[in-house]
């Protein structure tokens, strides 16, 4: 429980940094984005952003669980994160590790959708419409391909 505890406090803490680096990132500079989100990860998620982009999906949904419920503000922080590190890889001409980042925040906001007790707002509908046209177009692993498909298919858990 203790070990729960310390990780929902470092995605929180990631959670701000990442709520502060989105009103201040420059979009137009996409390695000065990578830099800042991998720096974030490194201070408060003791990792790197490659692992968010590389994390299988059900290891991701993990790092968003407290019990059995997916944490809202750790999994849409995330999915943020996940949907600037993709938009700087597509700006960066890596359609691989865009559609990772991509497919990622795809699943995380679909898990929030599905969660009745999650706090959404009406906004995430278009986010998710967005992304889901983005993954479609680019490539995505396997595995988060499955998992979309689980999550379609009502078959996640």
């Amino acid at each position: 429980m203790i070990h729960q505890d310390v990780l929902m406090r470092q995605i929180r803490q990631f959670a701000q940094a990442i709520a502060s680096l989105l009103h201040q990132a420059p979009r137009e500079q996409p390695d000065e984005v990578l830099r800042a989100i991998d720096e974030a990860c490194q201070a408060h998620l003791d990792g790197r952003a490659d692992d968010l982009r590389t994390l299988p999906p059900d290891a991701l949904l993990e790092l968003c669980r407290d019990g059995e419920h997916v944490v809202a503000d750790a999994a849409q922080s995330m999915a943020q994160a996940l949907q600037q590190m993709g938009d700087a890889h597509a700006a960066q001409d890596a359609p691989e590790k865009a559609g990772a980042c991509f497919g990622r925040a795809l699943l995380l906001y679909r898990h929030l959708l599905q969660d009745p007790d999650a706090p959404v707002s009406w906004q995430f509908g278009t986010t998710v419409a967005a992304l889901g046209e983005r993954v479609e177009a680019l490539p995505v692993d396997d595995a988060t391909t499955e998992a979309l498909e689980a999550l379609r298919n009502g078959s996640a858990q």
